[in-house]
């Protein structure tokens, strides 16, 4: 016989939040920042592209010193490079609340002690059984109405090796997709958000494939939405040029844009106690897609290359002055 689940606990339970609505969250920091960026980055003692599509590593700066206009430029640097590294970071977990505040409204979660905050522990087990999603791809809380947009993890032990996190720029999946692809993907809803995004920053689209939450695609017959999802997922997993791998230690951080790129930890094979972290995110707007405001990372390069080439003709077809 099977064993009644339901018990009166359950169905007086009341949930220590209300539902979470859609609501518009302040302009993106990001917005307000200087383009070049000058005040962070002369803050740095060395400024290291950690792959060519992916993650930026600074040096010498204390995310606990930064005036407001650097905070702004790093708003602006993670939406462009999609994560921004650090290490021996001093910050408290209190300064990153208030850092986290800055940026816009906590992201809450009600399964933590405290729900401004997530802790993240290590992972083992049999990662490779059926319906195991602690090494699957994803990005946090994308299933709500105002998923973040930015993410905070600072790590406050680690293992001497594994645990590593990798992270994928979504913006730089949907680009290397065919230009006919591409199309066909604009406009389609998988089963919580569309498939494709307009970052509110960048402008650029964003492959939004969350493998872990996704499906189907609403607007596809049953076997079309699986040979769909079955490539995206492929594509996801092929993705190592796309890609950074971070090793974490004691101190480090990782800021990373939670709208245009993915994450996982890599579980197993060490000391699960000795890996801890804490993760504080805001919530972003609403996903959405502006096919007329938007483009691939293709498309901007062409069309930036076609501007410098059109400045240049100009200039040399300019008479010249006899001095």
């Amino acid at each position: 016989m099977a064993l009644n689940l339901i018990t009166p606990d359950v169905r007086t339970y009341v949930p220590p939040h209300p539902p979470l609505e859609e609501f518009i969250p302040d302009p993106d920091r990001a917005l307000f920042a200087n383009g070049s960026k000058s005040t962070l980055l002369a803050a740095a003692s060395a400024i290291e592209e950690v792959t060519p599509y992916i993650g930026t590593e600074l040096k010498g700066i204390q995310l606990s010193k930064l005036s407001d206009a650097q905070k702004d430029e790093l708003a602006l640097l993670v939406a462009e490079r999609g994560v921004v590294f650090f290490r021996d970071q001093d910050i408290t977990l209190e300064q990153q609340h208030e850092l986290a505040a800055y940026y816009g409204k906590q992201d809450r979660d009600p399964n933590q002690q405290d729900p401004r905050h997530v802790t993240i522990i290590g992972r083992d087990g049999n990662i490779r059984q059926y319906n195991y999603y602690g090494g699957e791809f994803h990005a946090d809380h994308s299933f709500e109405v105002n998923p973040p947009s930015y993410t905070l993890l600072r790590m406050v032990k680690t293992p001497p090796s594994g645990g590593d996190t990798i992270f994928t720029s979504q913006t730089a999946l949907f680009d290397k997709l065919s230009p006919a692809f591409q199309k066909a993907l604009e406009g389609l809803h998988a089963v919580h958000s569309a498939d494709i995004r307009t970052h509110p920053v960048t402008g650029l689209k964003i492959l939004n494939y969350n493998p872990s939450f996704i499906d189907r695609i609403y607007e596809l017959n049953g076997q079309e939405s699986s040979h769909i999802l079955a490539f995206l997922r492929e594509h996801l997993l092929q993705a190592h040029d796309l890609s950074v791998r971070w090793k974490w230690t004691p101190g480090a951080v990782a800021f990373w844009d939670n709208r245009s790129v993915v994450h996982k930890a890599l579980p197993g094979g060490y000391d699960i106690t000795l890996r801890e972290g804490k993760r504080t995110a805001i919530y972003g707007e609403r996903p959405f897609f502006d096919a007329e405001k938007s483009e691939s990372l293709t498309q901007r390069r062409e069309r930036l290359n076609a501007g410098k080439k059109d400045t240049a003709a100009h200039r040399s077809s300019e008479p010249e002055l006899n001095n």
